[in-house]
């Protein structure tokens, strides 16, 4: 027997029922619950939400944990990690990546986007002790935010403050803005600036063109995002995420990586303890 679904919408939230069902023969790797449950699949762009994701308040999810836990504000899903929250652009569950975007980016206010937490790629959590993200350093551009007490002139600095008319910050000292991207080095921040943010963009145009964009063009690519990945670090720790879906997961299908790949070479891939 087929599984039977019927989806209705709840705010921006939807919301799928299933009625019966076996296995499913398009996917025969993927089993449906056979009894009644209703689970919620979507936030605005993002559709089909599935394991390891869950949104909050999905109320056929069985554990206490938050790991992978999405929510829903105005319309858009979010992820919150130690260091803040996210937007999520994309998720792409065949190689394990999200994509990703501060809450504080705005692409339709130029003024007041600015990352509201650091974020480079060592910031993030590797350890298989616990689910974790992680970046290739290689694939996202540097990109730092700097506060200047001056005027600095250099084709390194791509200037925000010309865009926003303010020279001056909230106690009235001399204030202006600038952005750079790429191979930034200590020595390319002058005297009278100060690092505010540490931010990153899995943006082509910015990796190919760095700072040589208006601010303008260039937070427009800020808002495509960085392209981060996810894994378990273990089978016994993807088993157990697994068992929060209840028998809408098999858990050795989604768990077969982690749970039939040699030891070895997981130990070279995440690195650190043996599993």
């Amino acid at each position: 027997m087929l599984v039977t679904r019927t989806s209705m919408e709840y705010g921006r939230l939807r919301i799928v029922e299933v009625v019966s069902g076996e296995q499913e023969r398009s996917n025969p790797g993927i089993w449906i619950a056979t009894v009644s449950q209703q689970f919620i699949s979507s936030c605005g762009d993002i559709h089909n939400i599935s394991f390891p994701f869950h949104v909050q308040g999905d109320p056929s999810y069985t554990c206490n944990n938050d790991d992978y836990t999405l929510s829903c504000d105005n319309n858009r899903t979010v992820l919150q990690l130690l260091f803040g929250n996210y937007y999520v652009k994309s998720i792409n569950y065949t190689d394990e990546s999200i994509r990703l975007v501060d809450v504080g980016i705005q692409t339709n206010n130029i003024c007041s986007s600015f990352p509201l937490s650091s974020l480079t790629p060592s910031n993030l959590t590797f350890s298989i002790d616990f689910p974790f993200y992680w970046v290739e350093s290689t694939s996202v551009s540097s990109v730092v935010f700097l506060s200047c007490e001056k005027p600095v002139q250099s084709p390194k600095y791509i200037n925000r403050t010309a865009y926003c008319n303010t020279t001056r910050d909230d106690a009235g000292n001399g204030y202006y803005s600038y952005v750079m991207a790429g191979d930034v080095r200590v020595s390319d921040v002058a005297d009278s600036c100060t690092v505010e943010v540490l931010y990153m963009s899995s943006s082509q145009l910015i990796s190919e063109r760095g700072s040589n964009l208006s601010w303008l063009d260039f937070n427009r690519e800020l808002g495509y995002g960085f392209e981060a990945q996810w894994s378990f670090g273990g089978c016994h720790k993807c088993k157990e995420r697994a068992s929060c879906f209840g028998d809408s997961e098999n858990v050795t299908a989604v768990c077969h990586f982690y749970c039939y790949t040699p030891a070895s070479f997981l130990q070279n891939f995440f690195g650190k303890k043996s599993f």
